[in-house]
């Protein structure tokens, strides 16, 4: 009988040795299963489908891409997860949850990148309802953010705007609101000029063709002027280099050179001859700069592309690129030593849309060399709050 019973417990132990090795393997994959347990807790009264109106925000939400991303496997280099911490990574993410704009310094968290779901994990943060200046709709999230210097408010200001209509300009150090106006065409993308003028690109939410709206507000011009428009333009930023305003549109990237600036005579004249198609992928959404390589930009549309500025050509051909090639990407950012973070729409069990996602994908962009391409290295799933996009926080247009 003892020799049974020691059997037996033996039995049991062996069994439930190999049943933690089977729940470790399936959270280090990233299946479902194993990464995404926790619940949106509004989830049942947001239908994820539902991307023509939020009932409680009326904010016309995205209509570019209903594509559901499907989660890879995940695997950690040989060298894991390692950055120069002499460098900055800090980021924007627009909590469209908690309808707020939050940045993350990846730098505070080095071996604990999980440690970014603490609410005091934020080194920085805006809430729109929160200031008394700002009249936003409420409920309505932040869709983009940069951070730029104001000749025009003499200080260092982040620009942001709302796909409800809104685009402001907030005090960094003070966070408060300098200047808004209700723009409307569904903005999901905000520039500031060198001169500190402002230009908002619109989708249009699937209501109206969308639009590029020009703002002179490095004059004092304090409402939009000119408006040209941009079928779903998603993004716009200005390349110094070249000096043109880049805007992405459904299936094409746009140059744009910016004629009388400044004054209430400005205007955007598009450079026909220098228009990049997107070779047949089609909802552009990021337009994002690559730092540390001047004239290059990510592009994400059905793929993510490298965008080069100065030889006006795409190419899907980068590092590692089946780490973070994911379809329905929303926001990507990276940094010069190759670290990368994105969201992707609908990762997430029960996410509030198929554009948003409580879930930070972090990686890296770099060449294993014969060790092959390495998936993902590090997903952050978060409780209580969903992004919609990040950017990167630099006052340099590169």
């Amino acid at each position: 009988m003892k020799k049974l019973l020691t059997l037996l417990l033996c039995l049991v132990l062996a069994l439930g040795i190999a049943a933690c090795g089977s729940t470790e393997e399936t959270t280090e994959t990233g299946t479902d299963d194993g990464l995404f347990t926790e619940e949106s807790d509004r989830s049942e009264t947001l239908s994820s489908s539902d991307k023509t109106t939020d009932k409680t925000t009326n904010r016309k939400t995205d209509t570019s891409s209903n594509v559901t991303s499907e989660q890879k496997d995940l695997t950690v280099p040989p060298d894991g997860l390692t950055f120069d911490t002499e460098a900055e990574h800090k980021f924007f993410a627009t909590d469209i949850k908690m309808t707020c704009l939050v940045i993350f310094d990846l730098n505070q968290y080095i071996g604990d990148l999980n440690a970014l779901t603490d609410t005091r994990s934020f080194s920085w943060i805006w809430d729109p309802e929160s200031d008394p200046k700002c009249h936003i709709m409420p409920g309505a999230g932040i869709d983009s953010a940069k951070l730029r210097y104001s000749p025009y408010f003499e200080r260092d200001v982040v620009i942001a705007c709302s796909s409800n209509g809104w685009a402001g300009v907030i005090d960094y150090e003070a966070r408060s609101l300098l200047w808004e106006y209700n723009i409307g065409d569904g903005p999901h993308s905000i520039e500031m000029l060198p001169n500190g003028d402002v230009v908002v690109a619109g989708s249009g939410n699937g209501s109206t063709t969308g639009k590029i709206a020009y703002v002179p507000l490095g004059a004092g011009f304090r409402a939009p002027v000119f408006s040209i428009a941009a079928p779903s333009a998603h993004g716009v930023m200005w390349d110094p280099q070249n000096e043109v305003l880049w805007g992405l549109e459904m299936s094409r990237i746009v140059p744009y050179r910016v004629v009388n600036p400044g004054t209430k005579d400005a205007k955007l004249e598009p450079v026909e001859e220098d228009i990049v198609s997107l070779k047949g992928d089609s909802g552009g959404h990021v337009l994002s700069p690559v730092l540390g390589q001047p004239g290059k930009y990510w592009v994400t549309a059905g793929k993510v592309w490298l965008f080069d500025a100065n030889e006006k050509t795409l190419s899907n051909t980068m590092p590692n690129y089946t780490a973070y090639n994911q379809r329905n990407v929303k926001g990507m950012v990276s940094f010069p030593d190759g670290t990368f973070v994105q969201t992707v729409g609908g990762v997430g069990k029960k996410t509030m849309y198929d554009w948003s996602t409580p879930v930070l994908r972090i990686g890296l962009i770099r060449d294993y060399g014969d060790k092959g391409t390495l998936p993902l290295i590090k997903q952050i799933q978060f409780t209580n709050r969903e992004f919609y996009k990040v950017f990167p926080v630099t006052k340099e247009y590169q």
